[in-house]
């Protein structure tokens, strides 16, 4: 590494997109998707995973970088948003420290109903000079979830478009990648956005997880527990975060757009067992989404940008989040917002 760039791998220079990243015990770990700068487009060039020691860090020594590239998916394409798991307790999970990853099964096929679980091995060895890791997958299967629609959104104005004479523009939901993930009572929390449909309607939701994986004596295993969906009627949720203290209990929150709701920041309970409950607002979107990434006069194709992720976490028994909507101020050329909110998990 040189920087920000990957000089190793074929097609290089690349830069890593979408930085992830997730702790145990012992390591501090980082996935990226690398794409090749040469040539034009960008191209893919396969997730990258890098694990380091927590306790070097902490203590401020530079710690050894063990680089884990070209990462291949069990389907024989490139693995891709390969979201490394965090753990409200830091816990060690087995043989020798095991660090935990989801990933959608193939984000470029339009519906799934697997998914993929990675686990690095070995973790307690981030300490050595030379470390020594062990990465392995294995494909499970889970409920179906799809391309979601871009997300339509209630009528308003728009001061930019009618200014460009565009009508009002959707909201981009992106694809089905793997959002963040949790390690918590042994289990893995993560959800994705997903295409659900509402009669002739198709609408953009959510469909969660609650993964029980087993790494033992090298042997990678796994299965769902828990799963099912978050949708509200002829509306959009999309970009879903849980966030779980160490027992399971804690909140989903996402994004919720559509013809009944400017773009507004929401959540739901979520409990390992139970799944989800209630939608609530968390902030009320003001006005529509009205940034320039959405319109043609700026390159862009009738949808706005809504960033990649959101984020969730859980310090002792409350849990965090963040979330995109629209406030009252705005620049220029966008009005899009952060709203962070927080919720006691008894």
């Amino acid at each position: 590494m040189n920087g920000t760039q990957d000089h190793t791998a074929s097609g290089c220079p690349c830069y890593g997109d979408q930085p992830l990243i997730g702790a145990d015990a012992n390591g501090f770990y980082i996935s990226t998707n690398e794409f090749s700068i040469q040539g034009g487009p960008f191209v893919l060039n396969r997730a990258q995973i890098y694990a380091m020691s927590k306790k070097q860090l902490a203590q401020g020594t530079l710690p050894t970088v063990v680089h884990l590239s070209g990462l291949s998916a069990p389907n024989g394409g490139r693995a891709f948003s390969v979201q490394p798991a965090a753990s409200p307790d830091l816990e060690e999970a087995e043989d020798g420290g095991t660090e935990y990853f989801l990933s959608s099964f193939n984000t470029r096929l339009a519906t799934n109903n697997q998914l993929t679980v990675w686990a690095l091995s070995h973790t307690n060895s981030l300490d050595r000079a030379n470390p020594k890791l062990s990465l392995t997958n294995v494909v499970i299967d889970s409920e179906m979830y799809s391309v979601p629609p871009d997300a339509a959104q209630k009528t308003g104005p728009i001061p930019l478009g009618d200014l460009l004479g565009e009508p009002e523009e959707l909201v981009a939901t992106n694809e089905h990648r793997m959002q963040q993930v949790v390690f918590a009572d042994g289990k893995l929390f993560s959800a994705v956005t997903t295409g659900i449909q509402q009669g002739q309607n198709l609408v953009a939701g959510i469909a969660f997880f609650v993964v029980s994986p087993k790494f033992d004596d090298g042997r990678l295993s796994a299965k769902v527990k828990k799963q099912g969906y978050v949708s509200v009627l002829n509306n959009n949720v999309f970009y879903p975060s849980v966030g779980v203290t160490h027992d399971g209990k804690g909140v989903i929150a996402f994004s919720l757009a559509g013809p009944d709701f400017f773009p507004s920041a929401a959540f739901a309970s979520f409990d390992e067992n139970h799944g989800a409950g209630s939608i609530q607002l968390s902030a009320a979107g003001v006005a529509p989404d009205d940034g320039f990434s959405g319109y043609v006069a700026f390159g862009g194709f009738g949808s706005g940008r809504w960033g990649d992720y959101s984020a969730a976490v859980a310090d002792g028994d409350t849990v965090w989040f963040a979330n995109e909507y629209i406030p009252g101020p705005r620049t220029v050329l966008a009005n899009w917002g952060t709203f962070i909110g927080s919720m006691r998990v008894d």
